[in-house]
């Protein structure tokens, strides 16, 4: 008996209705993006002995020293002196263990006089002597730099009368070592610190971390440093000169996009912290991959398209397929239709809407971004069974796994290469921040609510050329 045409309708209309749409899960926030490892960028910067002497050689041209009406001892009597202190030979210097010796020839016009009940006499005398001074370095919080020196003072036996007094000018200074010897260290003390400027270049380094560093053309992305504090090494000397190390420590990562902006007021420069280790070129910072969701679900839906699904004889067709991130897993959204044999329309075909899970990872071997262990999430697999029962199972999830794989090595490599040379090439002015990549480590695998996050460390050496110069 063949069937009525109007039951045959009936019966494909409720074909076509086979179908589900199940509820969407319960989603967490995406894990935390990994913390950016922190560097130590640091450079050191050299003062030669030589310029720090022909500087005190122009500072002193004049006169080093002057004393006006100072009371002073004089043998058995107090007298009022005026001095002058002038440079009469060039200035030497040197600079090992630590500190800067400094030989300074002069000559001494001095003027005395004394008044009493009983008399009233002056007197003036001439001599020549070298100042030996040895000095120390610290940094004070403001940067700037405060030279701690102790020395002698050798005289000539110029020989000075006052009326009744009779003495040499070596022994008028040994009598007034504080009031004499005081003004002639701490007039050198003034000009050793003018020669050596660290304030100035600890802020050109401050400000220059700010500025983030283009590191790829082709991919537009940027070394941002991401500063937090500035630091000074203890002063030391080497080759006759005195040495610095200037380090700041960063949290340096790439942006991969538009030039990130430089914060309109740079902060102020900080007070200088210890650098408690020795100084080290060693340098690290990681560079992120992003892989939008956006992208991904293009290339898997391309995938699908290219390489159908088929589960027991009956062809599946995905319309849409979305990547929703959770916090131990991302959820993929999947609409698809089985396809009715019969129908070379697609009018009947039973569709539906359901809810896979699974776990992001890093294949290193393959270079690739792959979500493993693909499953129905619960509700999905109840309304499965209820409407399609064939569908039930993990055929389904392990045959979408082999289409959520995304490849990035090919992106990968251009991307290091990149930034190799880029942190090889040192600018052309002002301060140079460059590098060598020795290594970049095996990324780590994460994803945010905007997409799969490949975070890899680049390693190398790197350093700061600071260009400093003693001041003139």
């Amino acid at each position: 008996m063949r069937m009525p045409r109007a039951a045959c309708c009936v019966f494909l209309l409720l074909l076509s209705a086979c179908g589900f749409n199940a509820p969407e899960p319960k989603r967490t926030p995406p894990p935390p993006t990994p913390p950016v490892p922190l560097s130590t960028l640091t450079a050191t910067f050299a003062v030669r002995a030589a310029d720090i002497a022909s500087l005190l050689d122009v500072k002193t041209r004049d006169q080093i020293a002057r004393i006006k009406n100072a009371k002073v001892d004089c043998a058995i009597a107090k007298c009022r002196l005026d001095m002058t202190a002038l440079r009469n030979g060039a200035i030497s210097a040197d600079a090992a263990d630590g500190r800067i010796a400094v030989s300074l020839p002069f000559k001494l016009s001095a003027d005395l006089s004394i008044k009493s009940r009983l008399f009233k006499t002056s007197a003036h005398s001439d001599a020549v002597g070298i100042l030996h001074a040895q000095s120390g370095f610290r940094l004070d919080r403001d940067w700037h730099v405060q030279p701690a020196i102790e020395g002698t003072v050798d005289l000539s036996r110029g020989q000075i009368r006052l009326g009744p007094l009779s003495m040499t000018v070596t022994q008028l200074w040994n009598s007034n070592q504080d009031k004499l010897t005081g003004p002639l260290f701490r007039a050198l003390d003034r000009e050793i610190a003018s020669a050596i400027k660290v304030r100035p270049q600890a802020q050109r380094l401050w400000h220059k971390t700010f500025e983030p560093i283009r590191v790829s053309k082709r991919t537009p992305a940027w070394l941002v440093l991401a500063p937090e504090r500035l630091r000074v090494g203890t002063v030391e000397t080497a080759n006759h000169a005195v040495l610095l190390t200037l380090g700041v420590d960063v949290r340096a990562h790439v942006v991969v996009g538009e030039k990130p902006p430089a914060p309109e007021r740079t902060p102020p420069l900080p007070a200088p912290a210890p650098l408690a280790n020795a100084p080290s070129d060693r340098f690290s910072f990681a560079v992120p991959m992003l892989l939008p969701y956006s992208e991904a679900e293009r290339l898997a839906m391309a995938r699908l398209a290219h390489h159908p699904v088929s589960l027991h004889g009956e062809q599946i067709r995905f319309s849409a397929l979305h990547i929703l991130p959770s916090g131990g897993d991302v959820i993929v959204a999947a609409r698809f239709c089985v396809k009715q044999p019969f129908d070379f329309f697609g009018w009947f075909d039973s569709c539906g809407t359901g809810y896979l899970r699974g776990a992001p990872q890093y294949d290193p071997r393959t270079q690739t971004i792959r979500i493993m262990r693909v499953h129905y999430d619960i509700a999905t697999a109840d309304a499965l069974l209820a409407t399609m029962k064939f569908l039930a199972g993990n055929a389904l999830g392990q045959e979408l796994q082999s289409r959520l794989v995304f490849r990035v090595g090919p992106d990968l490599g251009k991307f290091e290469n990149e930034i190799r040379a880029a942190l090889a090439r040192p600018p052309k002015r002002g301060v140079s921040i460059t590098g060598q990549v020795r290594s970049f480590g095996t990324p780590r695998l994460t994803w945010t609510k905007d997409g799969f996050l490949a975070i890899f460390s680049a390693t190398g050496t790197v350093k700061a050329d600071l260009n400093i110069r003693t001041a003139g």
